[in-house]
Protein backbone atom coordinates (compact mmCIF):
# COMPACT_ATOMS: atom_id res chain seq x y z
CA UNK A 1 0.00 0.00 0.00
CA UNK A 2 0.73 3.59 -0.73
CA UNK A 3 2.39 5.63 2.30
CA UNK A 4 0.07 7.07 4.41
CA UNK A 5 -0.03 11.36 3.91
CA UNK A 6 0.87 13.54 7.11
CA UNK A 7 -1.91 16.36 6.69
CA UNK A 8 -0.13 19.45 6.77
CA UNK A 9 1.74 21.97 4.70
CA UNK A 10 2.00 21.11 0.65
CA UNK A 11 2.93 23.01 -2.78
CA UNK A 12 0.93 23.20 -5.82
CA UNK A 13 2.16 24.10 -8.74
CA UNK A 14 0.56 26.01 -11.76
CA UNK A 15 2.90 26.78 -15.14
CA UNK A 16 1.33 28.73 -17.17
CA UNK A 17 2.73 28.29 -20.78
CA UNK A 18 -0.64 30.43 -22.67
CA UNK A 19 1.61 32.90 -24.34
CA UNK A 20 4.03 30.69 -25.32
CA UNK A 21 1.36 29.19 -27.20
CA UNK A 22 1.02 26.06 -24.06
CA UNK A 23 -1.18 24.90 -22.09
CA UNK A 24 -1.56 25.58 -17.93
CA UNK A 25 -0.02 22.39 -16.37
CA UNK A 26 -0.83 21.46 -12.86
CA UNK A 27 1.79 19.74 -10.46
CA UNK A 28 2.64 18.80 -7.16
CA UNK A 29 5.52 17.13 -5.80
CA UNK A 30 6.65 13.25 -6.08
CA UNK A 31 8.33 13.28 -3.21
CA UNK A 32 4.97 14.77 -1.21
CA UNK A 33 2.54 12.90 -3.21
CA UNK A 34 2.68 9.88 -4.92
CA UNK A 35 -0.80 10.03 -6.54
CA UNK A 36 -2.35 12.82 -8.46
CA UNK A 37 -4.34 15.03 -6.06
CA UNK A 38 -7.24 17.10 -6.78
CA UNK A 39 -7.93 20.77 -5.55
CA UNK A 40 -10.86 22.99 -6.85
CA UNK A 41 -11.89 19.98 -9.39
CA UNK A 42 -8.22 20.22 -10.98
CA UNK A 43 -6.00 17.18 -10.77
CA UNK A 44 -2.71 18.16 -9.89
CA UNK A 45 -0.22 15.39 -11.14
CA UNK A 46 2.87 14.20 -8.58
CA UNK A 47 6.03 14.90 -10.37
CA UNK A 48 9.99 14.28 -9.67
CA UNK A 49 11.13 17.94 -8.90
CA UNK A 50 13.29 20.30 -6.67
CA UNK A 51 12.44 23.47 -5.27
CA UNK A 52 14.81 25.77 -3.59
CA UNK A 53 15.31 29.74 -2.24
CA UNK A 54 11.89 31.12 -2.33
CA UNK A 55 11.89 32.34 1.58
CA UNK A 56 11.95 36.12 1.88
CA UNK A 57 14.52 37.39 3.74
CA UNK A 58 14.76 39.95 6.18
CA UNK A 59 16.85 42.51 4.33
CA UNK A 60 14.19 43.19 1.65
CA UNK A 61 15.24 41.50 -1.57
CA UNK A 62 12.83 39.24 -3.61
CA UNK A 63 13.91 35.57 -3.59
CA UNK A 64 15.44 34.27 -6.64
CA UNK A 65 14.85 30.52 -6.52
CA UNK A 66 15.49 27.80 -8.84
CA UNK A 67 13.39 24.84 -9.62
CA UNK A 68 14.45 21.70 -10.97
CA UNK A 69 12.32 19.33 -13.32
CA UNK A 70 13.23 15.27 -13.80
CA UNK A 71 13.98 14.74 -17.12
CA UNK A 72 14.19 11.19 -17.05
CA UNK A 73 12.75 9.57 -20.32
CA UNK A 74 13.60 13.41 -21.81
CA UNK A 75 9.93 14.58 -20.37
CA UNK A 76 11.23 18.10 -19.74
CA UNK A 77 13.04 18.17 -23.37
CA UNK A 78 9.57 18.00 -25.11
CA UNK A 79 8.42 20.51 -22.86
CA UNK A 80 11.38 22.85 -23.86
CA UNK A 81 11.21 22.10 -27.36
CA UNK A 82 7.43 22.84 -27.52
CA UNK A 83 7.11 25.44 -25.52
CA UNK A 84 9.75 28.09 -26.46
CA UNK A 85 12.17 26.64 -23.95
CA UNK A 86 9.56 27.66 -21.11
CA UNK A 87 11.11 31.34 -20.59
CA UNK A 88 8.75 33.66 -19.97
CA UNK A 89 6.50 31.26 -18.23
CA UNK A 90 4.60 32.10 -15.18
CA UNK A 91 4.75 29.70 -12.48
CA UNK A 92 2.41 29.91 -9.46
CA UNK A 93 3.22 28.51 -6.04
CA UNK A 94 0.63 27.40 -3.93
CA UNK A 95 1.06 26.79 0.17
CA UNK A 96 -1.93 24.86 0.56
CA UNK A 97 -2.98 22.56 3.52
CA UNK A 98 -4.20 18.92 2.72
CA UNK A 99 -7.51 19.24 4.36
CA UNK A 100 -8.12 22.07 1.98
CA UNK A 101 -7.86 19.66 -0.99
CA UNK A 102 -10.68 17.97 -2.53
CA UNK A 103 -10.32 14.81 -0.65
CA UNK A 104 -9.60 16.87 2.48
CA UNK A 105 -11.71 17.15 5.64
CA UNK A 106 -12.67 20.33 4.94
CA UNK A 107 -12.45 21.13 1.21
CA UNK A 108 -12.18 24.71 0.14
CA UNK A 109 -10.56 25.79 -3.29
CA UNK A 110 -10.06 29.61 -1.87
CA UNK A 111 -8.36 28.19 1.10
CA UNK A 112 -4.90 28.64 0.97
CA UNK A 113 -1.52 30.18 2.78
CA UNK A 114 0.03 32.05 0.22
CA UNK A 115 -0.38 32.36 -3.64
CA UNK A 116 3.30 33.65 -5.16
CA UNK A 117 3.37 34.02 -9.38
CA UNK A 118 7.58 33.74 -10.78
CA UNK A 119 8.36 34.07 -14.13
CA UNK A 120 11.31 31.78 -15.78
CA UNK A 121 13.72 34.27 -16.09
CA UNK A 122 16.71 31.53 -18.21
CA UNK A 123 17.43 27.53 -17.83
CA UNK A 124 20.48 27.56 -15.68
CA UNK A 125 21.20 23.54 -16.05
CA UNK A 126 20.14 21.16 -18.81
CA UNK A 127 21.50 17.77 -19.15
CA UNK A 128 19.75 14.03 -19.41
CA UNK A 129 18.75 13.83 -15.70
CA UNK A 130 17.47 17.28 -14.87
CA UNK A 131 16.94 20.25 -16.26
CA UNK A 132 16.71 23.07 -13.79
CA UNK A 133 15.25 27.25 -14.01
CA UNK A 134 16.12 30.06 -12.46
CA UNK A 135 12.63 32.16 -11.82
CA UNK A 136 12.22 35.94 -11.13
CA UNK A 137 9.48 37.23 -9.05
CA UNK A 138 7.37 39.32 -11.00
CA UNK A 139 7.31 42.23 -9.56
CA UNK A 140 11.09 41.68 -10.05
CA UNK A 141 10.96 42.37 -13.63
CA UNK A 142 13.26 44.98 -15.22
CA UNK A 143 11.60 47.38 -16.43
CA UNK A 144 8.52 46.63 -14.04
CA UNK A 145 7.35 49.58 -11.67
CA UNK A 146 5.40 50.33 -8.86
CA UNK A 147 2.77 50.95 -8.76
CA UNK A 148 1.59 49.36 -12.18
CA UNK A 149 -0.12 52.35 -13.40
CA UNK A 150 0.71 55.60 -12.39
CA UNK A 151 -1.53 57.39 -9.88
CA UNK A 152 -2.40 60.94 -11.26
CA UNK A 153 -5.11 63.29 -9.50
CA UNK A 154 -6.58 65.19 -11.94
CA UNK A 155 -5.68 63.31 -15.13
CA UNK A 156 -7.86 60.25 -16.08
CA UNK A 157 -5.92 57.09 -18.18
CA UNK A 158 -8.60 55.21 -19.73
CA UNK A 159 -8.95 55.48 -23.26
CA UNK A 160 -11.36 56.77 -25.25
CA UNK A 161 -13.46 55.55 -28.11
CA UNK A 162 -12.41 57.17 -31.30
CA UNK A 163 -14.98 58.21 -34.21
CA UNK A 164 -14.46 55.87 -37.31
CA UNK A 165 -16.04 57.32 -40.80
CA UNK A 166 -19.90 56.15 -39.39
CA UNK A 167 -19.28 54.61 -36.74
CA UNK A 168 -17.64 54.50 -33.08
CA UNK A 169 -14.63 52.27 -32.46
CA UNK A 170 -14.53 50.53 -29.52
CA UNK A 171 -11.92 48.30 -30.24
CA UNK A 172 -8.68 49.81 -28.09
CA UNK A 173 -10.89 51.71 -25.91
CA UNK A 174 -11.26 50.54 -22.19
CA UNK A 175 -13.69 53.73 -21.16
CA UNK A 176 -17.07 51.84 -20.75
CA UNK A 177 -18.67 54.90 -21.94
CA UNK A 178 -21.27 54.24 -25.12
CA UNK A 179 -23.79 56.89 -24.63
CA UNK A 180 -25.62 58.89 -27.12
CA UNK A 181 -24.83 62.49 -25.57
CA UNK A 182 -21.68 63.75 -27.37
CA UNK A 183 -19.00 65.82 -25.86
CA UNK A 184 -15.91 67.89 -27.71
CA UNK A 185 -12.11 68.34 -25.92
CA UNK A 186 -13.52 71.12 -23.70
CA UNK A 187 -16.70 69.34 -22.49
CA UNK A 188 -18.59 71.72 -24.15
CA UNK A 189 -21.90 69.39 -26.20
CA UNK A 190 -21.47 69.14 -29.39
CA UNK A 191 -23.79 67.19 -32.00
CA UNK A 192 -20.54 66.38 -34.37
CA UNK A 193 -20.00 62.67 -33.99
CA UNK A 194 -15.97 63.21 -34.96
CA UNK A 195 -15.50 65.80 -32.45
CA UNK A 196 -16.72 63.81 -29.79
CA UNK A 197 -13.49 63.39 -27.30
CA UNK A 198 -12.63 62.97 -23.77
CA UNK A 199 -11.06 65.59 -22.08
CA UNK A 200 -9.38 63.11 -19.64
CA UNK A 201 -10.56 65.17 -16.69
CA UNK A 202 -13.28 64.63 -13.60
CA UNK A 203 -15.23 67.12 -15.41
CA UNK A 204 -15.31 65.38 -19.01
CA UNK A 205 -16.43 61.97 -16.42
CA UNK A 206 -19.56 64.05 -15.01
CA UNK A 207 -20.88 65.09 -17.97
CA UNK A 208 -20.75 61.65 -19.21
CA UNK A 209 -21.86 59.84 -16.05
CA UNK A 210 -23.64 62.12 -14.40
CA UNK A 211 -23.41 61.69 -10.02
CA UNK A 212 -23.27 57.79 -10.57
CA UNK A 213 -19.75 56.38 -9.28
CA UNK A 214 -17.58 57.45 -11.98
CA UNK A 215 -15.05 54.90 -13.52
CA UNK A 216 -12.61 57.19 -14.22
CA UNK A 217 -8.60 56.30 -13.47
CA UNK A 218 -8.02 59.14 -11.46
CA UNK A 219 -7.68 60.07 -8.00
CA UNK A 220 -9.41 63.37 -6.93
CA UNK A 221 -8.35 62.48 -3.22
CA UNK A 222 -4.77 62.43 -3.71
CA UNK A 223 -2.60 65.33 -2.58
CA UNK A 224 1.06 66.21 -3.22
CA UNK A 225 3.22 65.88 -0.99
CA UNK A 226 6.37 68.07 -0.09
Amino acid sequence: MPPQVVEGLITLWQLDTTRLGGPVFYFTSAETFDRAIVWGGQPYTALPMDAQGFEINTSGTLPQPTITFSNLYGAANLLLDSYKGLVGADLTRILTLERFLDDGSTPDVNAYITRDVFTVAQKSTHNAVAVTFKLAARMDQEGTQLPKRQILRDVCGRIYRIWDVDHFDYSKADCPYAGSALFDRNDAPTAISSADACSHTLTGCQRRFGAAPLPAYFFPGVGRIK
